[in-house]
């Protein structure tokens, strides 16, 4: 393969969408910058790199500077009271359910309607359950209110300040993923809170199902049969008849799940690596995470999200998983103990039983989500070289004796 861009790693300039009002850009510009005058060009792409591509909207505006007095010669009687006015750029990540045929799509069923209601309500909420105990922690971008009730959400364009998408080749390494698991713990804990706080969201919130529908159950279809038909080329032939078995036993038996006596957290749902905007400092080493993608938000097991993340970012991820679920638990518990949870915290054995009671989820992102993250392809619209793509391979035959070792990879 050619290419050494990340098909996740890509952008696209557009024109501006006749959706993107401008007025409600206006609004949003007067929140950050009391001395705005107005907007003088406007630029857009479209980051499909994104876990749920969104519009980067970048502005060049004018804004109010210093008063400068100016003395009329002619006439010294006279004074002018002038503005020295300035240019400024500012870039804004806009939200909508609005979509792009760019990016690459997952099978994951979410929501523009929910992840609005994430950023408008529950995630103000959770940072200031961690105020209240005298902790100050971000989990996205800063959004802004638009002036009424509006269809996009903008936030912060933090790529522009430091941050990047977590989607790297090589994967990211042990300090890395500490930073991403401390923060998805943290999100975790105060979810959990969160809920036994305002329990009546449950009924609000999407449940995480098996049950899909639509285009999107039409994708995981498709991405499963080219799965199966790429295990010869990706030298995993003995594996033919155990994938098409349990393929079809996913398809059957995991629609309905009983996750009554799971710790259940208001699920990220797109916890891969390039919904994970990391900081680096000046030495390459990450300091803070951030999650920008909450459409596809749920109420359901925790071990969803680690599945997600673990299968799919990390370098290592067969030799470091149970060192990585110790870490996120160790976290997790501590969050727990600092916003005081009233309800039974899970032990680590606890979250081992769940990873084992929903090991499919494990398959399943290792044979649907993982092609998608690793794929080095840009303008192709070939399904077909999600699955032939080399290092994909390689992982591929990493991962099936381990999910079949650790019991992920079974029938009921």
């Amino acid at each position: 393969m050619s290419s050494q861009i990340l098909a996740t790693q890509l952008s696209q300039e557009v024109s501006v969408p006749a959706w993107l009002d401008q007025q409600e850009l206006e609004h949003v510009l007067r929140q950050e910058i009391p001395e705005f005058r107005k907007i003088e060009s406007t630029r857009c792409k479209w980051e499909v790199q994104l876990s749920q591509p969104a519009l980067c909207v970048q502005l060049q505006v004018l804004t109010a500077g210093r008063k400068l007095n100016k003395l009329i010669i002619s006439d010294p009687l006279i004074i002018y009271n002038l503005t020295d006015n300035k240019k400024r750029l500012v870039r804004y990540l806009v939200k909508s359910p609005e979509s792009t045929s760019g990016g690459l799509k997952l099978p994951i069923q979410g929501d523009f309607s929910v992840e609005r209601d994430m950023y408008e309500t529950v995630l103000p909420a959770l940072e200031e359950l961690y105020k209240d105990v005298g902790r100050v922690i971000h989990f996205t971008p800063m959004s802004y209110q638009s002036k009424k009730k509006s269809n996009c959400l903008y936030l912060d364009y933090v790529l522009a300040k430091g941050y990047s998408v977590g989607n790297t080749r090589k994967g990211l390494h042990i300090t890395a993923m500490e930073v991403v698991l401390s923060k998805l713990a943290a999100y975790h804990a105060t979810t959990a809170c969160y809920i036994e706080r305002n329990s009546a969201k449950i009924r609000e919130l999407p449940k995480l199902s098996g049950n899909l529908v639509g285009a999107v159950a039409e994708l995981k279809s498709l991405l499963q049969m080219k799965f199966h038909e790429s295990l010869r080329a990706n030298n995993a032939r003995e594996y033919e008849d155990k994938v098409k078995s349990f393929q079809k036993y996913v398809n059957s038996h995991t629609a309905a799940l009983d996750v009554k006596t799971s710790f259940n957290v208001i699920l990220n749902g797109s916890c891969w690596p390039n919904n994970v905007l990391n900081q680096v400092d000046a030495f390459g080493n990450v300091k803070d995470s951030l999650f920008s993608d909450f459409h596809a938000a749920k109420y359901g097991p925790a071990v969803y999200d680690l599945f997600g993340l673990l299968l799919t970012a990390p370098a290592e991820k067969t030799n470091r998983f149970d060192g990585y679920v110790k870490y996120y638990h160790g976290q997790l518990v501590d969050n727990l103990n600092l916003l005081k949870y009233p309800g039974k915290k899970p032990s680590l054995t606890d979250l081992q039983l769940d990873l084992l009671k929903y090991g499919h989820w494990a398959f399943e992102f290792s044979t649907e989500v993982l092609p998608v993250v690793l794929s080095d392809f840009d303008t192709s619209d070939d399904i077909d070289e999600l699955f032939r793509n080399p290092v994909f391979g390689e992982q591929l035959r990493e991962l099936l004796p381990w999910l079949e070792n650790r019991g992920y990879f079974e029938e009921d």
